[in-house]
């Protein structure tokens, strides 16, 4: 068990990052989480679409071959356009739904909210190399 004399001189090098990190997780949650949160849920919804995208092409191929061959498309294959466009469209709910939620807790967090939230993270960050 180390003593307060031998704690404290190794905790003091590592109190000026945690005072950047404090400020800097106060000020991401006071100003910057919301408009964050906006852009995040443009960027989630362009990766859902470029993922489809990649889940269907290879159906689109394949459709497209077997009406080459035969003249019509193969029997699967509305069935598992339909199956991904339908799961893509849960997905983007959920995510809609999610980042909504956070915003608007981010938006009510308030300053005492923030700084408590900043906290957190800097006793997080001094703690870390303690816990392992």
């Amino acid at each position: 068990m180390t003593t307060p004399e031998e704690f404290f001189p190794e905790l003091l090098p590592a109190l000026a990052p945690a005072l950047i990190f404090g400020t800097a997780c106060y000020v991401l949650l006071r100003w910057l989480a919301r408009p964050l949160l906006v852009h995040l849920g443009t960027g989630v919804e362009y990766a859902l679409n470029v993922t489809v995208i990649g889940l269907l092409f290879p159906e689109y191929c394949w459709t497209r071959t077997q009406r080459r061959v035969t003249g019509r498309a193969a029997p699967f294959a509305y069935t598992y356009g339909d199956a991904v466009c339908s799961l893509a469209n849960a997905v983007r709910g959920c995510a809609e739904t999610v980042l909504w939620a956070l915003g608007e807790a981010v938006a009510r967090l308030g300053h005492r909210g923030a700084l408590w939230g900043s906290a957190v993270g800097a006793v997080g960050l001094l703690a870390w190399p303690y816990l392992w």
